[in-house]
């Protein structure tokens, strides 16, 4: 009796694990199809420039053809920039994990994470300035007014 109570158990136990790891590996496939995209918006692999900033923006068919290139290339550019920081910070990480760390490689090590992201910001100053320069006055407020709301409100804003 307590064999077949603890095989039945173990079973359960089993099924469990499974569906955990199950759910846990389609979450993350799902959340690497997806990156960030203008003003907090999500845009799946392979899709276009989502056309709400456009359609906010009141762009002109060849505006719109030129932000898209420009977009699709900034961001891989950021997600390469970001996946970068990432390992610079697991490294940070890992010289943390030492018994006793060097503090002048700890501080190299922050130094450098502080510069790659100096860069980040600097890289996404230069595109939102590009992008502006590609707007006419009335559209140049409607984005700025757009990407200050987006600020005030914190929502993850990233530029188009």
């Amino acid at each position: 009796m307590k064999n077949k109570v603890l095989k039945v158990i173990l079973v359960f136990s089993l099924l469990l694990n499974a569906s955990m790891l199950g759910s846990a590996g389609y979450i993350h496939y799902r959340q690497s199809r997806y990156h960030a995209f203008p003003l907090g918006n999500v845009q799946r692999s392979g899709d276009t420039v989502p056309s709400c900033l456009f359609e906010e923006l009141s762009l002109k068919p060849g505006q719109q053809r030129a932000m898209q290139q420009k977009a699709l290339a900034f961001h891989a550019d950021m997600e390469r920039k970001r996946q970068e920081v990432d390992g610079k910070r697991t490294y940070l990480l890992g010289l943390m994990r030492a018994d006793n760390p060097d503090g002048k490689t700890l501080d190299a090590a922050i130094a450098e994470i502080n510069r790659l992201q100096e860069g980040i910001q600097k890289m996404a100053v230069a595109h939102m300035l590009e992008f502006k320069g590609m707007l006419d006055k009335d559209q140049q407020k409607k984005f700025l007014d757009l990407l200050e709301g987006a600020m005030a409100k914190k929502t993850g804003l990233q530029c188009p």
